[in-house]
């Protein structure tokens, strides 16, 4: 798929991956109007193979760069590619009559070479000269890093090498990683006013990158549908055009990591401080790193209304106040185990209490805004716990 520069270690590999995911998303975005039916698989049949029906009617092998070079008859990326489909057309002879071999590279192809002659547009006799120059590279070419290839390639009889080129498509000087970005962001532009873009990409490729993952990782996964594709555009089209706030789809997956165990933090202790065991505390901590982590993004893509989350905040302190108001009165805060049972209950209350962030119904959020909320000390659990939190009585 990629030629990795030694200079950048796995760097190049690594980037290689995300550069074929995030073109196939692109191709699918510019097939989704007028193919829908079509589907996209990645790593199966090819880098990309573009389906009909579950057969592949385009295969594209992708080749980026971190740094571009020329693309001549004797580069690796020219025979790595070959090698692919050769060995495939030699178990089945049909299949470059059947099927579009595309190579993308951000290389260039100089004129006068074999994948210059084979880009969009050419004729018959370009076609013919483009596998002279690979035919006499093959033969001519020393290197071992393309030995397997050339001999795969020459190992076709003379009418399946023609039908093999015939099918060969080159697009060189193919936009960068980040150019391809770019070029999504052109293609979905008129889906949202122009503040909104950057996050209607980012759900975008959070939610096609999920769907990636499990295409690789499940066999029974179908490939990815152009027509759910277009749907998911659509969807969060509208919910950006409606004022919705949209969660990160990859939140979940981006906290699997934390640390649940040393957590040192104020409203951790705040817990321990009444008594707590150890799963409500972890299911808190989970909750409080998804409940900041999202609200800093919404922050960050300009998503909240001026003083939105402030107006939120207080709400809660209010409703936590009238809800230690009303337990309060009720209970005899005579000793250290009643002041203990009681902030388990304003917690455990806590727990439960909904209160929607817009259009966001999630219980995680509620209460791990009440953890953001205890870290900051203006909410507590504890009857005494400004006192003992201002001052670190209680660890």
């Amino acid at each position: 798929m990629v030629v990795a520069e030694s200079k950048f270690g796995a760097v190049a590999p690594f980037l290689g991956y995300l550069y074929q995911c995030r073109q196939a998303l692109l191709l699918s975005i510019q097939l989704s109007k007028s193919f829908p039916s079509l589907t996209i698989s990645i790593e199966k049949f090819d880098d990309v193979a573009i389906e009909s029906a579950g057969v592949p009617a385009v295969q594209l092998q992708l080749k980026h760069h971190i740094t571009p070079g020329a693309l001549t008859d004797k580069s690796p990326d020219i025979w790595k590619t070959l090698r692919v489909w050769s060995e495939q057309t030699l178990d089945n002879p049909q299949l470059p009559f059947e099927t579009r071999f595309v190579l993308f590279t951000t290389g260039c192809a100089g004129e006068g070479t074999a994948a210059a002659a084979l880009r969009l547009g050419r004729t018959r006799q370009d076609e013919e000269r483009a596998l002279a120059l690979l035919e006499e590279a093959a033969k001519s070419s020393k290197s071992q890093e393309t030995k397997a290839a050339r001999e795969a390639f020459m190992d076709l009889s003379p009418a399946a090498r023609r039908s093999l080129i015939a099918s060969f498509l080159v697009f060189d000087k193919a936009p960068n990683i980040t150019n391809v970005r770019a070029e999504i962001e052109d293609m979905l532009a008129f889906a949202v006013p122009a503040q909104h873009i950057d996050a209607l990409v980012d759900n975008l490729e959070g939610w096609w990158g999920a769907a990636v993952i499990r295409s690789l990782t499940d066999d029974s996964e179908p490939p990815l549908s152009l027509l759910a594709l277009r749907a998911k555009v659509d969807e969060l089209a509208s919910a950006f055009r409606r004022g919705d706030l949209l969660l990160n789809p990859e939140l979940g997956a981006a906290l699997t990591g934390v640390e649940l165990t040393s957590d040192n933090r104020t409203f951790v202790r705040q817990m321990r401080c009444i008594g707590l065991g150890q799963s409500p505390i972890d299911m808190a901590k989970r909750d409080y790193y998804k409940a900041t982590t999202q609200r800093s993004e919404w922050v960050r893509e300009n998503a909240l209304f001026d003083g939105e989350a402030q107006r939120y905040d207080d709400s809660l302190v209010d409703r936590w106040q009238r809800e230690c108001m009303a337990l309060a009165e009720e209970t005899n805060l005579s000793s250290e185990d009643i002041k203990k049972s009681y902030g388990r209950q304003i917690f455990h209350w806590a727990n439960r209490y909904q209160a929607p962030f817009r259009n966001r119904h999630e219980a995680w959020l509620t209460t791990g805004s009440f953890h953001l909320l205890a870290d900051n000390i203006r909410v507590g659990w504890h009857p005494d716990f400004q006192r003992l939190f201002s001052s670190s009585e209680c660890v």
